[in-house]
């Protein structure tokens, strides 16, 4: 049995970061996973994913063991935590401006840590600590150069169609629903992308997963082989600078 009120002692949780979970930019946006840093974050020893028993009624957990996050009060998304990090899906309402992001463990909460919200903070999604773009050829299997995960990855080709990965774009249509573990729409404009400094053609880009936007992209056939800088461009955003993607 859990205790869901700390013992005699513990500390109280401490936030020192609130952060995009990919890109790393302070500026958070809505239906965005964030990763949040400190101390004390969950009860000692208690590192762990959401999990299938942690969905009641189809909707996505606003507490994991006692760890909740509110953000100007509201409840975000909880899919990790662990006594450093907590990693949320911020709420799909998420106003513009001030945050309040507070955590809660155990029934004591931490005090607020004010972040900056705007409409979209891009990135896309990396294998591990990167810098290659997480990824698939249509068949699934994963795209990186062969060194990456030997027996697994393998370079996209020139004027192959690959799907890419993506975080923090922001409302799709139709428009997300609140806390559904199924969540679906298309982006209402497609994002510039890049590969290697060359534009690169967009099929599709929405929302597949929670939290999760797929971009379908033709490689340009004159990207050189190699790694190549990916990046992309939206509502005047662009994605974090040093992803790469391997061409060959």
């Amino acid at each position: 049995v859990r205790l869901l009120t700390p013992p005699s002692g513990s500390q109280a949780p401490t936030v020192t970061q609130v952060q995009n979970a990919e890109g790393g930019s302070a500026t958070i946006a809505p239906n965005t996973w964030l990763s949040i840093k400190g101390s004390s974050l969950a009860p000692a020893g208690d590192t762990r994913i959401w999990q299938g028993s942690d969905f009641v009624n189809n909707q996505l957990p606003t507490q994991l063991d006692g760890v909740e996050v509110t953000m100007n009060g509201e409840s975000a998304y909880v899919y990790y935590i662990s006594p450093s990090q907590v990693n949320v899906l911020t709420p799909p309402g998420l106003a513009s401006g001030p945050v309040q992001v507070k955590v809660t463990t155990g029934g004591v909460a931490s005090a607020s840590v004010t972040a900056t919200a705007q409409p979209e903070s891009p990135s896309f999604f990396i294998f591990g600590a990167g810098p290659y773009v997480v990824g698939t050829h249509l068949n699934g299997g994963d795209l990186g150069p062969p060194s990456l995960y030997p027996g697994l990855t393998t370079p996209a080709a020139p004027g192959e169609l690959v799907i890419l990965y993506a975080n923090g774009f922001g409302p799709t249509v139709p428009p997300i629903v609140a806390g559904s573990e199924t969540q679906s729409g298309s982006l209402p404009a497609l994002p510039v992308i890049q590969i290697g400094g060359i534009m690169a053609s967009v099929q599709f880009a929405g929302l597949v997963s929670p939290g999760l936007y797929q971009f379908n992209v033709v490689i340009p056939s004159s990207v050189p082989d190699g790694d190549n800088p990916i990046v992309a461009q939206y509502n005047g955003l662009t994605t974090q600078a040093g992803v790469m993607l391997t061409v060959q």
